[in-house]
């Protein structure tokens, strides 16, 4: 199958029925969603792409730099998707851990701002705060910057609920009970979710 553009590989991610005979469990059929098969090698890669793709003719024509707190996946899929078309991203972190991932971003061409705080969380009453530091720097260049901000944009959860469900449905129907692990995003509608270590009830 020909397709013309790397976005176009984002998503349909294949559906495996796992052993019976290696999960043991002889009356449920468990599948995995294989979304590391997303072309940048996570589920990031629906949010980033889903957080964007609406505002991108925008962002294009206006020469946005895109500015994002990650702490790797997110930031590789935003990094690749603007500098397709020419722009580039900042990427503010308290939680660059692995080397590697730094490589990664910095061969991408990603502009890395390693905060010295001790978390990512959005926190205005610690120092280094990366959402206080990213607004900080958005103001100083008014309309310079565009801010997906993964953990606010709501499209980040319907990204799954319009595309992720929606595939599963399509290949198995209704399920009983679905567990996935969404990484930083907004605490999903009618369910508590677990965000930066504090118990979130919307």
């Amino acid at each position: 199958m020909l397709y013309t553009d790397i976005t176009e590989l984002i998503g349909d991610t294949p559906l495996l029925l796992l052993d019976k005979r290696v999960h043991g469990l002889s009356n449920v059929d468990l599948y995995a969603k294989l979304e590391f098969l997303n072309p940048f090698g996570s589920v990031k890669d629906r949010v980033a792409w889903g957080m964007i793709r609406d505002d991108l003719a925008d962002i294009v024509e206006r020469g946005l730099t895109l500015i994002e707190a990650s702490s790797g996946n997110t930031a590789k899929a935003l990094q690749v998707l603007a500098g397709m078309r020419g722009l580039t991203l900042e990427v503010l972190t308290n939680r660059v851990k692995v080397p590697e991932v730094r490589d990664v971003l910095d061969v991408l061409g990603s502009k890395v701002q390693e905060l010295p705080g001790l978390s990512e969380c959005p926190d205005p009453t610690v120092p280094n705060d990366v959402f206080s530091t990213i607004e900080s720097i958005m103001a100083a260049s008014p309309g310079a910057y565009y801010h997906a901000s993964q953990y606010t944009n709501e499209k980040n959860v319907e990204t799954h609920y319009r595309d992720t469900g929606s595939e599963i449905f399509a290949d198995i129907g209704p399920v009983d009970f679905l567990f996935g692990g969404l990484g930083t995003t907004p605490a999903p509608p009618a369910a508590s979710a677990r965000t930066c270590g504090k118990r979130i009830r919307p």
